[in-house]
């Protein structure tokens, strides 16, 4: 049963409905509005400290000269990511989860005698201390006020201790200031790069045994989707490092080595992304994949059967574990090697210092620009992918919304919305992992819904759910809030400042020249109004096929170092939010496309395009410019999503986007004929629209 409001008359629909295949097995939940969080049971401790956890063993290692040699080590520090720096790695690559059993990023430091810390990002410090068991002390890495990584090992590892750490899996920025803090101390910090990977590779254990390998090769991507050849790609490469003086540069971001070949893999979890470095000289590139990652359709195209000692409009590829050995070696006098952005690590430690001193030179990456404006064939391919994005979104809320509701938990909810997404054409995987949020967890930023976390869905408060897709002719993501029963006032309040602010910046005319942090305020300001405020950048860039975030624009007004600007072609996010602490969470996200505006202005345009929640929106709080906007933006859902829904043949679905889509009277305009006859209508057809649903589900059924 449904039931509408329409110029003060509610009405009550009842429709008859198939039922869409069940969620998986029930998960426990937790009721609605019970703050409190688990602690970890007192047993965890004891195992985790025994000589047979992965702690525990690790700490006997660090003893063992079978295992260090010479280098007895007093402490070692565990970083999150991969080899390449990313930031969701692959399951085989996550040795800080192996070691504490934290899923998320941090970065973590165990004595050999004695304490273990972990340091996590704001938003994970809540989660982690209610996971993590007591042998793990939790510090927030985002405050400047707790103790760092260096002062922590300081105060409680001996003196003159020797520190351990893996300089493949951090920045060469992080390694320094690692190195030169705890030199002051008198202590030593040795790169050793085997002694996590052996104790893993060593475990007994099935449940904890290291993963396999990822056996998928990569393929080519599509050439109606990157607008340029590889070999046109090299040479703007070429052609950059010439200007700036270097004769090589180190590829070592996944993205990039994507973007360069064109080429796509399906080695991380949320981008489809290959594992593999790219050397890039004046006179050859050079690829270093694992065996078998590449399909020969791929070796084809980048040429590798046709290379020969003197060629040099060729591919050679090598083996991925050789880029060490010959950038050791190297030949060219000065070779660039990227230095970190913001969300970018640049080169790791190991990859920088294994470079002689005297040819390193650290600049961006001048892909990272490339990548980051897309031409006309990626912008096409953008497009169509939140077009199949849209299709998918609208069927899972409209079916959440007329069928399945009731029941439903945060859990079921992200597994339904994934479910859907895979139904469509071009579908890869997702972009990130699906968070969805009920009540109170919907007022943390980075809340992730567990076993012991999930909630049920109840009508009475609001639900956010963050998600997105990776289809092969783009990336996207999207967030919105939703709300099952009749919202109250601070809810309504919330959500339409939350959408004024969207709309502030998807309205925003700027400058060309103005760096795109300093746009932060105006979608702010509505916030900043009710003093709220979200910890969170209010967007950054966005890849085609690619990452979900990439640099070089970020929007948030505390950067004071990356002070780039928009370029038309760039894609960006979007994500106001308003957090009622305890209470309920508002959160709208949106994917802009930067177009060119007259007079050397930029402007912005939606490419997501999926309905708001019409119910949680108070149209007296909202402008006769931001209501013209909001029909706009419905229309445009209208027109080019709507033949898709017919075509697809989900005419339910279409009948629920057109209900949601309606558009929005002004409160401030007059109240005339005319505009009395136009109310009717809009009434009449919103009860059409919900007759047809009310058919076809009973045609369904029948």
């Amino acid at each position: 049963m449904s039931i509408l409001v329409c110029s003060g008359v509610r009405m009550t629909v009842t429709t008859t409905t198939t039922t869409l295949p069940p969620p998986p097995s029930p998960t426990p939940v937790t009721m609605a509005y019970s703050p409190e969080l688990p602690t970890a049971p007192p047993h965890v401790c004891a195992e985790a400290t025994s000589s047979i956890s992965p702690l525990g063993r690790l700490r006997s290692a660090m003893r063992d000269i079978s295992y260090v040699q010479k280098n007895v080590l007093d402490a070692f520090i565990i970083f999150y990511t991969d080899e390449h720096l990313s930031e969701e790695p692959s399951a085989d690559e996550r040795r800080l989860e192996y070691y504490s059993g934290w899923d998320g990023p941090g970065t973590a430091v165990v004595l050999a005698d004695g304490d273990a810390a972990i340091w996590v990002p704001a938003g994970d410090t809540r989660r982690a201390r209610a996971v993590l068991s007591c042998a793990w002390r939790v510090l927030d890495s985002d405050n400047p006020s707790q103790t760092s990584i260096s002062e922590w090992i300081t105060k409680y590892a001996p003196r003159s201790a020797r520190v351990g750490a893996d300089a493949r899996l951090t920045s060469i920025n992080e390694w320094q200031t690692l190195y030169g803090n705890l030199q002051r101390e008198g202590m030593q910090l040795i790169a050793i790069s085997t002694l996590l990977d052996q104790l893993w590779n060593e475990e007994l254990d099935p449940e904890k045994r290291r993963p396999e390998v990822n056996r998928v090769v990569a393929k080519l991507h599509n050439s109606s989707y990157t607008g340029l050849t590889w070999r046109q790609k090299v040479e703007l490469v070429r052609n950059e490092l010439k200007l700036i003086g270097a004769e090589a540069m180190v590829v070592t971001a996944l993205d990039e080595v994507a973007w360069l070949l064109n080429i796509r893999g399906r080695d991380l979890p949320y981008a489809p992304l290959l594992k593999a470095f790219v050397v890039v000289s004046i006179r050859e590139l050079r690829v270093y994949a694992p065996p078998g990652k590449l399909s020969m359709p791929v070796r084809e195209a980048l040429a590798v059967y046709n290379c020969f000692p003197n060629s040099n409009n060729c591919t050679r590829v090598k083996d991925y574990t050789e880029i060490y050995a010959d950038l050791r070696k190297a030949t060219e006098p000065k070779i660039l090697i990227p230095v970190e952005g913001t969300f970018q690590r640049g080169a790791s430690a190991a990859i920088a210092q294994i470079i002689p001193l005297a040819k390193r030179m650290f600049q961006p990456s001048p892909i990272l620009y490339f990548k980051a404006q897309k031409n006309q064939a990626e912008t096409m391919g953008m497009h169509k992918a939140h077009l199949r994005d849209a299709v998918a979104m609208c069927t899972v809320l409209s079916y959440m919304e007329i069928v399945g509701k009731s029941g439903l938990n945060e859990v079921t909810v992200a597994t339904k919305v994934d479910m859907t997404r895979g139904t469509q054409a071009g579908y890869v995987g997702l972009s990130m992992q699906t968070r969805v949020a009920f009540g109170p967890n919907g007022a943390e930023p980075e809340y992730k819904a567990t076993i012991s976390t999930n909630r049920r869905i109840f009508p009475n408060s609001t639900l956010v759910i963050q998600s997105g897709g990776q289809y092969y002719e783009g990336t996207t993501a999207v967030t919105r809030t939703l709300h099952y029963g009749v919202p109250t006032r601070d809810e309504r309040k919330a959500y339409t400042t939350v959408l004024r602010s969207l709309a502030a910046l998807a309205t925003l005319q700027t400058p060309a020249t103005l760096p795109a942090a300093h746009t932060d305020p105006v979608a702010r300001a509505p916030l900043w109004a009710y003093r709220q405020d979200y910890t969170p950048p209010t967007g950054y860039g966005m890849g085609a096929a690619l990452n979900r975030k990439e640099d070089p624009v970020v929007i948030d007004y505390r950067q004071d170092v990356n002070l780039h600007t928009f370029r038309e072609g760039y894609f960006i996010t979007t994500e106001p939010a308003w957090y009622e602490a305890g209470k309920y969470g508002a959160k709208l996200g949106n994917v802009l496309e930067v177009l060119p505006r007259p007079g050397g202005y930029l402007g912005f345009r939606e490419a997501t395009l999926i309905p708001y929640e019409y119910k949680l929106i108070d149209r007296n709080l909202l402008t006769e410019y931001e209501i013209k906007w909001l029909n706009a933006y419905n229309d445009r859902i209208r027109k080019t999503v709507g033949p898709e829904l017919k075509d697809q043949g989900l005419t339910d679905v279409y009948y629920w986007m057109m209900n949601k889509t309606i558009p929005i009277e002004s409160p401030r305009a007059k109240k005339n004929d005319h505009n009395s006859g136009s109310s009717h209508r809009s009434c009449l057809e919103i009860i059409l629209i919900y007759v047809a649903v009310a058919l076809s589900y009973r045609r369904n059924f029948n």
